[in-house]
């Protein structure tokens, strides 16, 4: 039998975070991004039918243009999610959690100008402002989510059980707010036309308002140990931390593996003119888009349903376990959609697909319950680190895009599939060595006495002045083996 073990994270600045008990309206700040989720999908679609107007009228529009314009988003939100995030650090959260939502109001309203300003507007004028758009809708995406992700971190350091619970209704708003915004986009053009735009920018201004319900100290109570500056040495220190450099991989696959699926290619391969022997559903759908939303809108609402079924009980599980097994649910789903692409009867393989799913859900509010957790040794430098969220995010759904564009190239269906089981290998692999770690590395000064009573601890940090090392214990079971 092993003596006990439990992990060891360094930090080189921690400081003083909110006290929790003086930070209020978590649950007006995860209301804030459903609106806020919901505005930026309907906006997209919106804008995409706004172009397909134009191009009816003459206006050279290409999929090429819309794809570029649209895709504008994410360069204001990775190069400055890091900063803005830093930022809400020093300044305090809630000005971040307005500023977000109060930006995008305002860029949503730049499209339909050129329309108003001339009945057939120039190409250029067009790109213009929906590019200035897009870029400044970025800005405001980076400048709310990394302050909203840190201001949920800050008031729930008291309560495990109440970060897991907040952190899934967090992804649940996020996913349930694109899905309705899917939907309700093409019915804003379809009866309002340019008149749509006016209405995202309430939605947005919505978004800004119910953020006045927010409460955190005036004074914003940080003890800082930077200016809120983006630091590149700061950044560097935090992304030194083992448990969140050896994390980074997994979230980056995960979010590759959405970006696989919940991107064109689906539809593209699904309902496009194409064949392929053996694959059932490559082209299955063709000319029945109405039975691809169909079926997009239900896994929509089960991945919704089964992130609510999370927020129950991922407070009572442990983090890293929990990861890798959710992660493992990509690979089960997988196997569930290759047989029966293959013709293996769907009734015997749909509850596998679904099992699947379920155990997918889990990943997103346990990936932030486990982020926000590191983040308490950076209570200072908590929203630089979930400024890592964003860039995270729009490198994963990259890659996902390009690696999946190859993979359908080449495989249809089953290259989607087998890409997906790569990449939640990858992932696990980037967990596996987490929990390696955690049952092999020793705490220092863990007396044997702690040890044989079948758990190892160290005293909490006392946030020691800036540049002071801290270090701190997480507690592990004895490995019996």
């Amino acid at each position: 039998m092993s003596s006990g073990t439990a992990s060891t994270v360094s930090a080189s600045a921690p400081t003083s975070a909110i006290p929790a008990t003086q930070v209020g309206g978590l649950g007006a700040a995860i209301w804030s991004q459903l609106f806020l989720r919901v505005a930026s999908s309907a906006g997209l679609l919106v804008i995409g039918s706004y172009f397909a107007d134009l191009q009816s009228r003459g206006i050279p529009i290409t999929s090429l243009l819309l794809g570029a314009v649209t895709a504008l988003v994410y360069v204001t939100e990775l190069l400055f999610a890091p900063l803005a995030g830093a930022l809400s650090d020093a300044r305090g959260r809630k000005l971040f959690l307005l500023a977000g939502p109060a930006l995008a109001a305002v860029a949503v309203l730049l499209p339909p100008v050129s329309s108003l300003v001339a009945t057939m507007p120039p190409l250029a004028l067009v790109l213009s402002l929906v590019g200035a758009s897009r870029l400044i809708e970025g800005l405001g995406s980076a400048v709310s989510v990394p302050a909203t992700l840190g201001f949920l971190a800050d008031g729930t350091d008291d309560s495990p059980r109440r970060r897991g619970r907040q952190m899934s209704l967090y992804e649940l708003a996020s996913s349930g707010g694109i899905a309705l915004g899917a939907f309700i986009g093409p019915l804003l053009w379809v009866h309002l036309g340019l008149a749509a735009f006016l209405v995202l920018s309430l939605l947005y201004a919505v978004a800004a308002g119910i953020v006045l319900l927010v409460r955190e100290p005036a004074s914003a109570a940080r003890d800082q140990a930077g200016t809120g500056l983006f630091d590149l040495r700061r950044y560097a220190a935090v992304l030194k931390n083992r448990e969140l450099a050896l994390f980074i991989p997994a979230w980056i696959a995960v979010n590759a593996i959405l970006g696989v699926w919940i991107t064109a290619q689906i539809a593209f391969v699904l309902a496009g003119n194409l064949h392929a022997p053996g694959q059932r559903f490559v082209g299955s759908l063709y000319r029945n888009e109405t039975q691809l939303s169909a079926i997009l809108g239900g896994y929509v609402l089960w991945f919704s349903l089964c992130v609510v079924a999370w927020t129950f009980f991922l407070s009572r599980l442990p983090k890293l376990p929990t990861l890798f097994v959710t992660i493992f649910g990509s690979i089960v789903a997988c196997a569930g959609l290759v047989a029966m692409n293959h013709g293996a009867a769907p009734a015997a393989f749909v509850p596998v697909v679904a099992l699947g799913v379920f155990l997918e859900a889990g990943f997103p509010p346990a990936a932030l319950a486990y982020l926000a957790d590191v983040s308490q040794v950076y209570a200072g430098d908590r929203g630089l680190l979930m400024g890592l969220y964003s860039v995270i995010l729009g490198l994963g759904y990259f890659l996902g895009n390009a690696l999946g564009a190859v993979a359908a190239q080449f495989a249809y269906f089953d290259g989607l599939a087998l890409l997906t089981v790569v990449l939640a290998a990858l992932a696990m692999l980037s967990i596996g060595l987490l929990l390696r770690r955690h049952r092999v590395t020793r705490c220092a000064g863990a007396s044997k006495a702690s040890a044989s009573r079948g758990r190892a601890w160290a005293a909490p940090p006392d946030r020691p002045a800036s540049g002071t090392p801290v270090a701190f214990c997480v507690p592990m079971p004895l490995d019996d083996s």
